[in-house]
């Protein structure tokens, strides 16, 4: 545990004769703290926090059907401590240690708005360990030297409590008359803007302890503040908070999911995107016909997020008979029993199903790949009528990896309210929010690929409307209307794995996701197993049992997810 802490090691070698030991130990070439540069800690804070995001949604999205989970058949086999680690060291190495080590720095030096800033980013990382964890070390964490290497864990209630006052003070601090953030990757030194998420960094922690009983009136009355149209929150395109990727190869500064699918060599794609995210994304399928996609309402976003390098499942066999490594004439029985998608589902997708951890075939040059949409790869603009369509990523292609993490998109804020209203019983506002989220949502995202250079032709252009008339029916006959609203904001939130989570947590939407590959797949994470970097090296830290149910402290949802 003590690599989480910052240190300082003295090496003290006694000489005969005399010595100045003071004047020895002083090493001309080590910069002390209190000489750093606060705009080059104000950097690394917020690089820091981009990459460490990026590790933080990916540990959650295979549970959520977003990625696929292929680590293993079990839940316990596929999310093991050492994977984790990763997630725990940018945290309390990089953006905790570095935002703690920058606020009394900027401090004295007036700088309100560095200090503002690394409040914020210090909150948003305090609020995910603990959604993601559940009780964290805190108090006794980042006390450097002087400090306990051995830290307790803090309940999660105080450690959100903690972040709410980052938050309060960092919107006092907004207020300040200071100089400017040198380089401010995401707003560009925008107070206004900043301002907007702190208070949608509250509504997001707000909607979580709203779950709490003895929480909820409180809660909700902070929430319909937040919501009243007059706070200022994320609830446009340009307030949108997302850390920005670039197309650089030395140092690579490409998204890591475009990465991962456009490779130096053509049709290298690896790792699998979930089956179930797909089929879903791709539109609203007749239940009558649930494998025939001549017959669903296409959701207009589909064609951003995914890019098809063929045009149907007949042609993956064409390319590789031994490309497709499932067989998708023999589904699992418990698959069959409920209708579940299975291996491979036309016009030419090809993921892999849930706790899917058999071996890769050679499935790289024909598998779904990420689309432009958030990795920045490319735009699928090739007809579902083209079965023959054959075309395999390669770096390059598309944006070139210029994506974006959407850490939080301004249509967010629109599926809170929806969920919002829809909880506090103004259920025709509630539909109206979630409409707005869906047209939002498709709007901005293909703002992003013209910004990118691309756009749809007309022919490939699902219709906006008649997907919202689609959805409006499922809303209209759904006993519970937060299902419909928990789906769409599930689809929307693609590149956000943490939102997902957090939203299945709250609601139990979406509901029915596809099963894992193999029954008994032990019990649903609704929090992670504690990162071994942590239990291993922690004299007070414990690992979570795998065979019960732990849950974040604001999680009171009685259902069983899994």
């Amino acid at each position: 545990m003590k690599k989480i802490y910052k240190s300082i090691a003295l090496s003290i070698v006694l000489l005969a004769g005399a010595c100045n030991l003071d004047g020895d130990l002083n090493n001309p070439n080590q910069v002390s703290v209190a000489g750093a540069d606060v705009n080059l800690i104000m950097n690394a804070v917020q690089l820091d926090f981009g990459d460490w995001y990026f590790t933080a949604s990916s540990s959650v999205d295979p549970l959520m059907r977003m990625n696929a989970m292929t680590g293993g058949y079990r839940y316990q086999t596929a999310n093991q401590p050492q994977s984790l680690d990763g997630l725990w060291f940018s945290s309390y190495q990089s953006v905790l240690i570095n935002a703690e080590t920058l606020i009394p720095l900027a401090k004295a030096k007036g700088l309100s708005r560095h200090v503002a800033v690394a409040e914020l980013l210090e909150a948003y990382v305090w609020v995910t360990l603990v959604d993601i964890f559940g009780d964290v070390p805190g108090t006794e964490a980042l006390q450097g030297a002087a400090g306990k290497f051995n830290p307790v864990a803090d309940g999660g209630a105080a450690v959100y409590q903690h972040a709410l006052d980052l938050i309060n003070d960092a919107r006092s601090n907004l207020t300040a008359s200071s100089p400017a953030i040198a380089r401010d990757v995401y707003y560009n030194g925008n107070v206004a803007n900043w301002t907007a998420f702190a208070n949608t960094l509250e509504l997001k922690m707000q909607m979580n302890m709203a779950q709490i009983p003895g929480q909820a009136a409180s809660a909700n009355a902070r929430i319909a503040v937040l919501l009243n149209g007059t706070t200022n929150i994320i609830d446009s395109e340009a307030e949108n908070f997302t850390y920005k990727y670039g197309t650089a190869t030395v140092p690579d500064s490409r998204h890591p999911m475009y990465n991962a699918h456009y490779t130096p060599t053509k049709g290298g794609a690896g790792g699998f995107i979930a089956n179930y995210y797909m089929y879903q994304t791709f539109g609203i399928w007749d239940s009558n016909n649930p494998t025939d996609f001549s017959s669903a309402v296409q959701d207009p976003r589909w064609r951003y997020y995914w890019y098809r390098q063929v045009g149907s499942t007949a042609q993956m066999y064409a390319v590789d008979p031994k490309a497709v490594g499932c067989t998708p004439a023999a589904p699992p029985p418990h698959y069959l029993a409920n209708h579940e998608i299975f291996c491979i589902f036309d016009p030419g997708f090809y993921g892999r199903d849930h706790g899917d951890a058999a071996g890769t075939p050679p499935s790289g040059p024909v598998q779904t790949c990420f689309g432009i949409y958030p990795a920045g790869g490319k735009l699928d603009n090739t007809s579902t009528s083209s079965t023959n369509f054959f075309g395999s990523t390669i770096r390059g292609d598309g944006a070139n990896g210029a994506g974006i993490a959407p850490i939080w998109m301004s249509w967010y804020t629109d599926f809170v309210r929806a969920e919002f209203l829809a909880r506090t019983g103004n259920i025709a506002g509630a539909q109206t929010a979630m409409q707005a989220g869906i047209s939002n949502s498709i709007t901005q995202i293909r703002n992003f690929a013209t910004a990118k250079g691309f756009s749809l032709s007309a022919t490939n252009s699902p219709s906006t409307t008649n997907y919202k008339t689609a959805v409006d029916g499922l809303f209209t006959a759904a006993t519970n209307k937060l299902d419909v609203i928990g789906m769409e904001f599930y689809k929307a939130v693609w590149g956000n794995g943490i939102e997902a989570y957090n939203l299945y947590r709250r609601t139990s939407a979406p509901r029915n996701m596809q099963a894992t590959l193999q029954v008994n797949p032990g019990v649903w994470l609704r929090t992670q197993v504690y990162p071994s970097a942590y239990v291993n090296l922690n004299q007070n830290a414990k690992q979570k049992d795998a065979q019960s149910v732990v849950k974040t402290f604001w999680d009171n949802n009685p259902e069983t997810l899994n």
